[in-house]
């Protein structure tokens, strides 16, 4: 055979060499994953476990990373599903929800202060900005200058225009109170807890939370926003069922008689429902424009009263200064209430939670707010208005002028 084809022999033992090599190396690789614990890294620092130490790594986040968590109930409450605790601030479900449709029926007839639907008056709106800027302006100042002596709230109340008017009719001469709200709560400062209304009245709508004859709100309505203050506050309001009810029939409001008695309007008149405090022990003495105090009733029986006169069963009407007591609450808490009459509903829910509510309203009382909350000691201070008030100049300078 020739040469050029015949196999040469190898020699095996380079071969067995290497062989021994690579099982010995794997060996190695072997026993070092299996013990991961006798890693040294490059820092000197030993890592016992990679899992807890570098959690931005780690399959499981749930405890360690949550702002990726797929439960975040516990970790971030700013988007929980239940933020009625941990997120006061915002809406009952963060997730939006279609309200009901209002739908119109009936006629309709404008007058210069009322728009009637069928037999429902409503006030036109426009906001205002520098108006807008005025107010949030009064409410930071009261807010900065009582800077670790009192905390200040702000509600702002939507008219019924806003949330009971059919939708078709919404804009126009209907502003958006949605935005509105928005405007004024994006203008005050960090010392002012703000307690947005619109959206939980939106979710009520359907219910009689605005007297169709009159521009006020109902106790109902004043109870949902009492409900969204106790949030922010961060304590518990009581339910609807913990209260005795009354009813006084017959109420025939503002816009029956700004619409030159509107046959329409007047043919269904209003009723009136309160709801009393659960304390009945609490007292009510209020000072009128005369100067002369007297003794009166939280909620009063208006049953005989004139058809116009009938909101006026809450805290005596609207008087300069009133004083609410309550034996049954002995810890010295109080609070300073300012308002128009949008908050004589309002402030009758927050009698079980203090020992004293102070009330003041701004139209006609002459004093120094934030001399009086230090004097006093009020450990709350609670700014109510409606949407239509804070559009006036003139009623947001006499708020101005008490601070």
């Amino acid at each position: 055979m020739s040469r050029r084809y015949r196999k040469r022999r190898r020699n095996p033992l380079p071969l067995l060499a290497a062989a021994v090599v690579v099982i010995g190396l794997g060996v190695v690789l072997l026993i070092h994953f299996l013990h991961p614990s006798d890693r040294i890294e490059p820092d000197g620092n030993q890592q016992e476990n990679a899992e807890n130490t570098a959690p931005d790594n780690t399959e499981n986040t749930e405890n360690t990373t949550p702002d990726n968590t797929e439960n975040t109930e516990n970790t971030t409450p700013d988007n929980s599903e239940n933020t009625e605790n941990t997120t006061p601030d915002n809406s009952e479900n963060t997730e939006p929800e279609p309200y009901e449709v209002i739908e119109l029926t009936g006629d309709t007839q404008r007058y210069d202060a009322v728009y009637r639907v069928g037999d429902a008056g409503f006030e036109m709106y426009t906001y205002v900005p520098e108006v807008g800027e005025k107010y949030a302006s009064a409410v930071n100042t009261a807010a900065d200058e009582l800077q670790g002596a009192a905390d200040v709230y702000a509600i702002t109340v939507p008219l019924s225009s806003g949330i009971t008017l059919p939708d078709e009719l919404q804009g126009g001469i209907f502003g958006d109170q949605k935005s509105a709200e928005e405007k004024i709560d994006a203008m005050l400062g960090g010392n002012v807890k703000s307690v947005p209304l619109y959206d939980t009245l939106m979710r009520h709508r359907t219910e009689y939370v605005y007297f169709r004859t009159d521009h006020h709100w109902t106790a109902l309505g004043a109870y949902y926003a009492y409900c969204n203050f106790c949030r922010i506050k961060g304590i518990e309001p009581h339910q609807l069922a913990d209260y005795e009810a009354e009813e006084f029939t017959g109420f025939l409001g503002s816009f029956y008689r700004d619409s030159g008695h509107s046959e329409e309007i007047g043919s269904h008149p209003d009723t009136v429902e309160v709801y009393h405090p659960v304390s009945r022990e609490a007292s009510l003495d209020f000072t009128g424009t005369d100067g002369k105090t007297i003794h009166w009733q939280i909620i009063y029986d208006v049953s005989n009263w004139n058809a116009e006169m009938k909101y006026n069963t809450f805290i005596g009407g609207d008087n300069p200064y009133t004083v609410i007591t309550n034996p049954d609450v002995t810890d010295g808490s109080s609070c300073v209430v300012v308002k128009e009459s949008f908050g004589n509903a309002f402030v009758p829910y927050l009698v079980d939670h203090y020992q004293t509510v102070y009330v003041v309203d701004y139209r006609y009382w002459g004093g120094d707010l934030t001399d009086f909350a230090r004097e006093n000691g009020v450990q709350d201070v609670v700014f109510i208005n409606n949407l239509s008030a804070i559009r006036s100049n003139y009623l947001m300078g006499k708020l101005q002028g008490i601070l």
